[in-house]
């Protein structure tokens, strides 16, 4: 790969070496969507549940297999391990190389004194370039750190972090040079890698941000290796058209042919990516037509297609053919999904975060066709396996609450659905930069579950992850510090409005509810009046009904039938409850 960028992009000045030995992929893939990424928001980077199933970027075919895909799928064909799998074996064999260098070091070594000084010196100076080219080519293809499944629970994902830390602050204390050592940076950009995989998002951009300019200076594939991984940064923080164009480039670097060495890998991670951020942007003709470029990539080095493969196709296929109501088709990539995740169980069963992903895209289609049941088996066991993996402050676990708590208010379980809201909502709070349109998405359908929880005098609902997110929220500085928009005002008046009518006698609630209060009225008296008006009433309302009431023993003191009377009117109409596909579909699940 390297060579091929040397060669052939004679407009930048490559440093890189070209490797012996087949090459890892540069990065992994931004990996899918667990569904509340979309179906309810932002949370961790991943996309929604797919795009179309024709190869040809427009076409509405009614064909629900690419015939390239079709190729070589037999029942007796044996099980193949994702490519990024499979490429753990390559790297292997390169470091076998790395020993041969080291023998050959000690045969020269060996020639001192018998061979003539001017063929002795040279032998050491090529060995000593060898060497040099080697640890560079090591340094380049680096990616143990972002290679670790990070499965330990949070404490245990935490530490792991930690010593990879300690380690790279160590190599900087025994180097003069910083990052201008291709090995130090080879390790920063591993360890951005890493924080990447842990959805320590600004620690990631600012360690990327700090490599950029050695980056550039060495150019060719380290260039390549950099923009892989901020792509994949913007991606988990939504900033989807910067990834496609750090993308775009790198497909514009990498113009060699697809049989050089490890050529066809490189290729099928990065169409993949490409297919994956489209898919993410709505483009979904065009993530067709990478998707299709993956698969043909992929058949200079495996004949078949893996679990992976069938997973990305599943939810290529079933996005289009629930968009377009073609059910036949939308069952059968069902199939292929459950197919994909009957493989991934065989070949990579140690692989737990990316059995949830897959867990969590099957319920997402049964969920689509209003078969909740079946739905919940493949959700419950995706919530204990991030539970398990990675605690719950991740985004990854926030989806996959966010994804529960959709099911539980599409079948009417909202007493069940509100302590999923705010386990999704407390991952809002405390994760890398707040989102005020995730949350406000969150807080809408917590009060739709409240209402129709208290209309229906039902069991009372388990609220303190909510009232933990929203305590812990209220003392973020971040909080203070957001743009004051009306946006934000809306945001800050459905958290106090919550407070006050899920819990009209708890004082701590009350205090808080009147810091949201005044802020949401703070915002709205200094926006133009046709926007924030009839927000602004509404705020008055529950500080003058409701706050103000609760100090004294005014008749609205703590009075719940107000506080429910402004729920229906707090929630916009697009957020009402409704069930199977029409659940999945209003909530962004597709």
């Amino acid at each position: 790969v390297a060579r091929g960028l040397a060669l052939r992009c004679p407009h930048r000045a490559f440093a890189a070496r070209a490797p012996t030995a087949p090459q890892r992929p540069l990065g992994a893939f931004p990996l899918a969507a667990t569904s509340s990424a979309s179906a309810g928001g932002g949370s961790g980077g991943g996309g929604d549940v797919g795009a179309s199933g024709s190869g040809g970027g427009g076409s509405s075919s009614s064909t629900w297999c690419p015939p390239a895909v079709q190729r070589s799928q037999s029942a007796n064909a044996p099980i193949l391990p994702s490519t990024a799998a499979a490429s753990l074996h390559q790297y292997a064999q390169y470091d076998q190389l790395s020993s041969q260098v080291g023998e050959l070091r000690s045969l020269v070594t060996k020639l001192k004194g018998e061979a003539p000084k001017e063929a002795y010196d040279w032998m050491m100076e090529t060995v000593d370039k060898l060497e040099h080219d080697q640890r560079d080519r090591a340094a380049l293809m680096k990616r143990s750190w972002s290679d670790t499944a990070f499965e330990e629970g949070e404490a245990g994902n935490e530490d792991t972090i930690e010593s990879f830390e300690m380690e790279l602050v160590s190599m900087l204390r025994n180097s003069r040079e910083g990052l201008s050592d291709g090995q130090i940076l080879g390790n920063a950009i591993d360890l951005a890698g890493a924080y990447k995989k842990n959805y320590k998002l600004e620690k990631s951009e600012a360690v990327l941000l700090r490599c950029t300019r050695h980056a550039e200076e060495r150019s060719g594939a380290w260039m390549v290796k950099y923009l892989n991984h901020i792509s994949q940064v913007r991606m988990k923080q939504s900033r989807d058209a910067e990834a496609m164009e750090m993308m775009y480039e790198i497909e514009a670097l990498a113009n060699f042919p697809l049989h050089e060495e490890g050529a066809s890998t490189f290729y099928e991670t990065l169409y993949r990516n490409m297919s994956s951020g489209l898919r993410r942007m709505g483009r979904e003709d065009e993530a067709a037509v990478y998707f299709m470029k993956m698969v043909e990539a992929s058949r200079h080095h495996k004949p078949r297609m893996d679990w992976m493969d069938l997973w990305d196709l599943g939810i290529l296929i079933a996005n289009r053919a629930f968009q377009s109501q073609r059910w036949p088709e939308f069952y059968k990539a069902r199939e292929v999904l459950a197919e994909a995740l009957h493989q991934q169980k065989i070949v990579e069963p140690h692989e737990l975060i990316l059995r949830a992903k897959v867990l969590s895209n099957l319920g997402q289609c049964f969920l689509a066709t209003g078969e909740h049941d079946e739905a919940d088996v493949h959700y419950s066991e995706a919530y204990e396996l991030f539970d398990s993996c990675v605690g719950k402050r991740s985004p990854l676990f926030g989806m996959q609450a966010w994804a529960c708590g959709n099911l539980r208010q599409a079948a009417g379980r909202h007493a069940e659905a509100l302590p999923l809201f705010g386990e999704a909502l407390y991952v809002e709070v405390v994760k890398d930069g707040l989102s005020v349109p995730e949350m406000t998405k969150l807080l809408d359908q917590i009060l739709v579950s409240l209402h129709e929880n208290g209309k229906r005098a039902g069991e009372a609902p388990h609220l303190e992850p909510i009232e933990r997110s929203l305590s812990t929220l209220v003392e973020d500085p971040r909080w203070h510090a957001l743009e004051e928009t009306i946006e934000l005002a809306v945001l800050s008046h459905k958290m106090a409005l919550f407070h006050v009518a899920a819990m009209p006698d708890n004082q701590r609630s009350q205090g808080w509810a009147a810091n949201y209060n005044e802020r949401s009225i703070q915002i709205l008296r200094y926006l133009p009046d046709h926007e924030a008006a009839p927000w602004l009433t509404q705020a008055e309302a529950i500080r003058s009904a409701v706050l103000a009431g609760s100090s004294s023993s005014s008749p609205g003191a703590g009075d719940r039938t107000g506080a429910h009377a402004l729920l229906g009117a707090a929630a916009p109409p697009g957020s009402r409850p409704r069930s199977g596909a029409a659940t999945a579909a209003a909530t962004g699940g597709w």
